[in-house]
């Protein structure tokens, strides 16, 4: 295999003050070859020399197109690949179009010109990669159906009906028509695979896999003891755990979608591997840079959203939904809409997500505020007016408002300032107008509000995470920011205010004049007796063990979580908390996800006691502040 410029054990660099020529170093960071490269990769490792003597033979027969700066007895120093266009022709071939850069000796002076060689590919016959080489001066080379370096279709999401469309009339058997739902399997069949239940992991996470070539894989029997079994080619494997599950059909449509899109990346992979001698992959077996993962993810959303668009056609779907609304004589309300992603969900037996995303590229976008998720639930329905952009929503899990709090300053002071109030999964003004209040405490939004959520919340730009396909977190729109009136404080709220700051700097100035070589035990003391707490009353307010309290009263090392338990069971005032904290030797790391989330839980949520924080933090996947009182009732209950 050639070892092409900056890869391998060795890179090869242009000399700067020699055009044309090279020099070779150790690459210290090379790790041995990726899991996956790019098509233009592949080319560079094994074919370069061929275009280097093919643009060559065609200079010797004076058949090589030049500019009339180079002369026609120049010789030929160099020819590298510098990149590759493909242009997807069907399922099994496409046409490339391959960049080289020939750098001329004309009379001693050294010219390079970039040239655009032609071929096609074919998996299934003869390719050739030489049809015709032509002068390349940098002009965009427009392709029909483009292909990515990883030769994974570039298109625009309004393809994706067109390329249902294309699979349902190629591969779909007619008989069983779209009136009924889209059969997975029967689609399958049409493309040629065949489809087998087993056990792909012990813990359930893995639905289903695409074996192209006949590989051994590693599955699982019933007790979770792994079993390798030959699998034939062209088959998909789905999970047992599916077999009676309503996902059935888009878990195989999904692999469908794949078959017929990523043959060519998938077949790549294939060529790559046999040349280094490793074993053909199934997919979702790579370990990739992050300049893979973005193919992998692309590869991911066509799949996702064009077995959407199998499984509830255009047409059919538009006809459906049309027919519900017409049952109507008045404007539909949040109950109708509800009742319509159901019938849509039912219908095409799809996801209640599903139903949704696809109602609203087909668009009727007034369903956007209705049946939106959040972290364990859905929030109350709401509006949401039609010119805030598609990717945007005023809906965001907490854990995401705390990475926007740590990342934002500007968030962070807004928050700070409880003008503005986390609320059943929004960040909403903090006005009766807008928000349900029962004894101070807010418990949701008032029907104005749901019908006026540009009003009183805050949008957020939706993006796709680097994690998970499906998951998008939230980026702050900094233009709500801009928009946000100040609030002043009346002549009585300011008497109140100074009132309680002067009481606190009294408790502070009394708590500070205290003389003690155990300043955290004795501060623990202080908070307590001012409060009238004992040590079983703390230990029912924060649920922590008496004898972690009995560390906090002797100034003993804790943990961070403890003292804003111990703050919060408290009600202490931030000033104190922070003081705590800082007398423990303690502090926030803002890089810390955990930090990030304990700092915007403390300003958004200010009234939650310990233990709805512990359930907020487990909600969001985070290991709750106190555990002990908890493991205590356990022990008693055994």
């Amino acid at each position: 295999m050639i070892r092409y410029i900056n890869r391998g054990p060795e890179v090869t660099i242009q000399d700067p003050l020699h055009p044309g020529q090279y020099k070779k170093y150790k690459d210290l960071n090379w790790q041995g070859m990726p899991e996956i490269i790019s098509f233009t990769d592949y080319l560079r490792w094994n074919y370069t020399l061929n275009y280097g003597m093919h643009i060559r033979k065609l200079h010797a027969e004076h058949v090589l197109p030049i500019p009339y700066t180079i002369k026609p007895n120049s010789k030929i120093l160099n020819v590298t690949i510098v990149t590759g266009k493909y242009d997807r022709v069907d399922y099994s071939s496409f046409l490339l179009y391959v960049i080289c850069d020939v750098f001329f000796n004309c009379e001693g002076n050294l010219i390079h010109q970039e040239y655009c060689v032609s071929g096609y590919f074919r998996m299934f016959d003869s390719s050739d990669f030489f049809n015709g080489v032509e002068l390349y001066n940098g002009k965009r080379i427009r392709c029909h159906a483009p292909l990515d370096e990883f030769l994974v279709p570039i298109m625009s999401k309004s393809g994706f009906d067109v390329v249902a469309e294309e699979i349902l009339e190629k591969y779909y058997n007619k008989e069983y028509g779209y009136n009924n739902r889209i059969n997975g399997k029967v689609l399958a069949e049409g493309m040629g695979y065949t489809i087998q239940y087993l056990r792909l992991s012990v813990n359930g996470n893995l639905k289903s896999k695409l074996i192209i070539d006949r590989k051994d894989v590693v599955v699982y029997d019933s007790n979770g003891r792994p079993i390798t079994m030959l699998i034939p080619a062209r088959t998909i494997l789905v999970d047992k755990s599916l077999i009676e599950d309503t996902k059935l059909d888009n878990v195989i449509i999904h692999e469908c979608v794949h078959i017929y899109l990523h043959n060519l990346f998938y077949y790549a992979q294939s060529l790559y591997r046999s040349v280094i001698g490793k074993e053909v992959p199934e997919f979702l077996d790579y370990f990739y840079s992050e300049t893979q993962k973005d193919c992998i993810r692309w590869m991911e959303t066509q799949a996702n959203s064009i077995a959407r668009h199998i499984q509830m056609p255009r047409d059919e779907t538009t006809d459906f939904i049309i027919d519900f609304i017409d049952r109507y004589d008045e404007e539909m309300n949040f109950d109708d809409y509800r009742e319509l992603i159901d019938m849509v969900k039912n219908r095409f037996g799809v996801s209640r997500y599903a139903a949704k995303k696809r109602i609203i590229e087909l668009g009727w976008t007034e369903v956007r505020g209705v049946y939106t998720y959040c972290t364990t639930g859905y929030v109350d329905d709401h509006e949401i007016e039609s010119r805030l952009p598609a990717d945007q929503t005023y809906t965001l899990p907490l854990r995401c408002i705390a990475q926007i709090f740590g990342e934002s300053k500007e968030f962070a002071t807004l928050a700070s300032s409880r003008r503005y109030i986390y609320i059943d999964g929004h960040m909403c003004r903090n006005d009766e107008k807008y928000v349900i209040k029962e004894y101070g405490v807010a418990f949701g939004l008032t029907e104005y509000a749901k019908h006026n959520m540009s009003e009183c919340c805050i949008s957020f730009k939706q993006i796709y995470g680097k994690q998970e396909y499906s998951y998008t977190y939230g980026e702050l729109n900094k233009e709500d920011l801009r928009i946000i009136v100040e609030h002043t404080l009346d002549s009585e709220q300011k008497k109140k205010l100074r009132l309680a700051m002067d009481e606190r700097k009294s408790e502070g100035q009394k708590l500070g004049n205290k003389a003690t070589t155990n300043p955290l035990g004795e501060a623990v003391k202080f908070h307590m007796k001012r409060c009238g707490v004992t040590s079983d009353i703390l230990s029912d307010r924060s649920g922590l063990g008496i004898a972690t309290i009995t560390k906090l009263r002797n100034g003993k090392k804790v943990k961070l979580e403890t003292i804003l338990a111990f703050s919060v069971a408290l009600e202490l005032e931030k000033t104190f908390m922070l003081d705590l904290i800082q007398k423990a030797n303690l502090s926030f790391n803002a890089g810390n996800p955990a930090h990030n989330m304990y700092l915007t839980i403390l300003e958004l949520l200010p009234n939650a006691n310990v233990f709805q924080i512990n359930e907020f933090l487990k909600e969001e996947g985070f290991t709750p502040w106190t555990q002990e009182r908890d493991k205590a009732n356990t022990k008693e209950a055994v």
